[in-house]
């Protein structure tokens, strides 16, 4: 799998910097009864988008099922021919494979941390041993061993950047005395014993000044960029009912959490903003009655529009938004549960209101970000003892 090369998209005039490599996509041909296969480009962005062909896009849990259900491949089976842009059908010819989907799902996760300039598992791993070294407790000895387990297989000889050791500081401390692990000479091994695990630790513990130059390197107010890699959410419904927890997908306005604007109650914010749209009063009272979301939102559609909406529409959702989460304290707990991230909402009828493949403004997700800002504010006042 070649390594990854520079890429980039926009999105309302902003530049989302992202990084490319390649993948086949697979399409079963019912005629000739086979899988054509076809060279293309995988792209994954900073906000959490990973594209490729000229599909509309998904997020790292959508490629995850695209490399399940066989939508992508690592490698076409020998033998087959595949379909390369600019070159022609190619025949498979005989090769090893090496690389697994967990393989480049782990290194698309730590490319994405990089692109947000957040540490990757590498460096969470680097922290957690020269923690351990300096308090080595049973605890974080165990946090030091998942931290470890968490590089993606491939990356752990090298996480130290020590060419010298490889990985083999933090397998001593992983092992227990006694056990023979792998040395850094190819096919030599070592006894893991008392002195070995004090040099592991001596190692370590010279390491803690590289990484307090590191982490003064941060802003004095906190990471430049969310902590939190970006949620999607809106790509996911449900015609036969919502299920018992939707998971994120309750910031979903066509989620049933009740609204209520000028007095009215309305079933969640897509029955009141699509009745609101209208000043027609037995379009709105129809819209309102609608049984779902999706239902109020087509008869929305054909509602005839009020003459200012354009305007008054984006004041109208804030508006809508502020009173479901503040009405609806579980729904308010996903919405607080996101942290920093940035919020992307799938909805493929606007692209005013969501991202749509490369385009749209997402004003949903950047309404819902204010959202979760003033209920932290709330949270922070509301826990500050009286005076």
């Amino acid at each position: 799998m070649p390594e990854s090369t520079p890429t980039w998209r926009t999105v309302d005039g902003d530049v989302v910097h992202g990084l490319q490599r390649l993948i086949y996509t697979s399409e079963y041909d019912a005629i000739r009864k086979v899988h054509r296969y076809r060279l293309e480009h995988l792209r994954y962005f900073a906000d959490g988008r990973v594209s490729w062909g000229y599909g509309s896009g998904t997020d790292l849990a959508g490629l995850r099922a695209a490399l399940a259900d066989g939508t992508l491949v690592l490698r076409p089976p020998e033998g087959t021919e595949v379909f390369v842009p600019g070159l022609g059908p190619v025949t498979i010819g005989p090769a090893e494979q090496r690389w697994t989907a967990e393989m480049l799902l782990g290194d698309l996760a730590d490319e994405l941390d990089r692109l947000n300039d957040r540490p990757d598992s590498s460096h969470r791993a680097y922290t957690a041993f020269v923690d351990y070294a300096e308090e080595p407790t049973p605890v974080l000895l165990e946090a030091a061993r998942a931290a470890y387990l968490a590089i993606p297989e491939h990356r752990r000889i090298f996480f130290l950047g020590d060419m010298d050791q490889n990985d083999v500081p933090a397998r001593v401390l992983l092992a227990a005395d006694g056990d023979r692990i792998a040395a850094r000479a190819h096919g030599r091994t070592l006894v893991v014993s008392p002195k070995k695990r004090d040099w592991a630790l001596d190692y370590f513990r010279r390491e803690r000044p590289a990484l307090e130059r590191w982490e003064a390197r941060r802003t004095a107010d906190g990471p430049e960029i969310a902590a939190a890699a970006p949620v999607t959410f809106g790509r996911r419904h449900w015609p036969n009912g919502w299920p018992a927890d939707p998971g994120v997908e309750v910031l979903q306005n066509g989620y049933p959490a009740a609204v209520v604007h000028d007095g009215r109650e309305y079933r969640s914010v897509e029955h009141a903003y699509w009745a609101l749209s209208t000043d027609d009063p037995a379009w709105h009272d129809r819209i309102a009655a609608a049984d779902r979301g999706h239902d109020a939102r087509t008869a929305g559609m054909e509602a005839p529009r009020r003459p200012d909406w354009a305007e008054r529409r984006l004041a109208v959702m804030l508006e809508l938004l502020r009173d479901k989460y503040r009405r609806n304290p579980a729904v308010a707990a996903v919405l607080l549960g996101t942290g920093d991230a940035r919020l992307l909402a799938g909805d493929a009828e606007s692209r005013y209101w969501s991202v749509s493949g490369q385009e749209g403004t997402n004003w949903v997700g950047r309404l819902l970000e204010v959202a979760r800002s003033e209920l932290a504010a709330d949270a922070v006042r509301d826990s500050r003892p009286a005076s």
